[in-house]
């Protein structure tokens, strides 16, 4: 066990852990409305472990339980620390300033992806084009290897880090030995060209293309990138789109480490 591992062991609450996790579980789409026994199962959490957990985040309205469908379900709350959220992050009114302009120019879906956890990612803000009909939910969680806006953040990751990113995915389970080391070499290449694509991927019949947000240490949380219909494009074709995406995400990382930087 390294460093890093030992001292998230030795600060991990459980229960709080436990909590972000049933919240995380409700905010996908499969488990919006659950029973107890459903989230329990998915969680693999002890049925009266997970009630208790429950029902101290519903009396904070964290949580919202239904007595005729006997469900749970995300809790208004959530909405004001959401708000209050965007409100008080500085990063996220630079970086939609460059979304709005990547989707203005090229009138493609852009949005932001930032890690949730050791594998997986979320989507935290988009702007929505009128052209090829994409559209993204904010929100929505995917396993970090999937889609370019996935691989940028992986590529940069430790190398335990990614190690358990690959054992955990289960496409990548299917691989064989060969496919895991082009998956390797793959994620090489984007954290040495600072860009990543996807076609027809994560998602048949879509196109990705993304670059990181690199902070001061070199190290990836958060990545931009376009989604559009592959229909529409060839992957010769994506040229502009990744020297959009690509020279944003620079900027972006440039004005984040200034203001860092200054403090």
């Amino acid at each position: 066990m390294n460093y890093e591992e030992n001292s998230k062991k030795k600060y991990s609450v459980p229960a709080v852990d436990t909590a972000f996790k049933l919240i995380t579980l409700l905010s996908r789409k499969k488990y919006q409305s659950s029973t107890l026994t459903e989230i329990a199962n998915a969680l693999d959490l002890n049925p009266t472990t997970c009630f208790r957990i429950l029902y101290e985040l519903q009396q904070l309205s964290v949580v919202k339980y239904e007595q005729r469908t006997k469900r749970y379900t995300l809790g208004p709350y959530l909405v004001v620390l959401g708000e209050r959220a965007k409100e008080h992050i500085n990063y996220l009114s630079l970086i939609n300033s460059y979304l709005e302009k990547m989707t203005a120019e090229t009138g493609i879906t852009s949005f932001l992806v930032s890690r949730v956890g050791r594998n997986r990612s979320t989507i935290v803000s988009k702007v929505e084009g009128d052209n090829f009909g994409v559209r993204v939910s904010v929100g929505r969680h995917f396993d970090l290897l999937d889609g370019a806006y996935g691989k940028c953040i992986i590529a940069y990751a430790n190398e335990a880090d990614m190690d358990y990113c690959l054992k955990s995915h289960e496409r990548v389970n299917d691989y064989n030995l060969k496919e895991v080391e082009d998956l390797k070499k793959e994620l090489f290449e984007v954290k040495k060209n600072g860009y990543a694509i996807s076609f027809n991927e994560t998602i048949n019949g879509i196109f990705g293309v993304a670059a990181p947000i690199i902070n001061f240490n070199n190290q990836v949380e958060m990545s931009i990138a376009f989604a559009g219909v592959s229909a529409q494009y060839s992957i010769e074709e994506l040229k502009p789109l990744i020297d959009l995406v690509k020279d944003s995400a620079q900027k972006i990382s440039s004005k984040l480490n200034m203001e860092f930087e200054v403090f």
